[in-house]
C-alpha cells in the first residue's frame, strides 16, 4: 500500500517536471523567433537608411555637376530621375 502511493508521488512529480520543461522549450522557441523577426526588421531598416543616404550622396553629387556646368538641366533630370527609380 506505502509503495503505490511512493508510485503515485513519483509519477506526479515526474508529469510536473515534464510539464515545466515543457513550457520552457516553449517559450525558448518563441524567442528564438521573435529574435529573428527583430533582427531581420532591424536589418531592413539599416539596408532602407543606407540606400537613402547613398541616394542622397548621388544626387548631391549630380547638384555639384549640374552647378559647375558639367551636365545639362536635361541631363541632370534624366540622372536624377534614374537614381529614384
Amino acid at each position: 500500500m506505502i509503495s503505490w502511493l511512493i508510485y503515485i508521488i513519483v509519477f506526479l512529480i515526474l508529469c510536473f517536471v515534464l510539464s515545466l520543461g515543457t513550457r520552457a522549450l516553449s517559450r525558448g522557441i518563441d524567442a528564438k523567433n521573435s529574435n529573428k523577426s527583430n533582427i531581420k526588421s532591424k536589418a531592413l531598416n539599416n539596408t532602407n537608411k543606407n540606400l537613402s543616404k547613398n541616394l542622397t550622396k548621388e544626387i548631391i553629387k549630380l547638384k555639384k555637376l549640374h552647378e559647375k556646368g558639367i551636365l545639362s538641366s536635361k541631363e541632370f533630370q534624366a540622372a536624377k530621375k534614374k537614381i529614384l527609380s
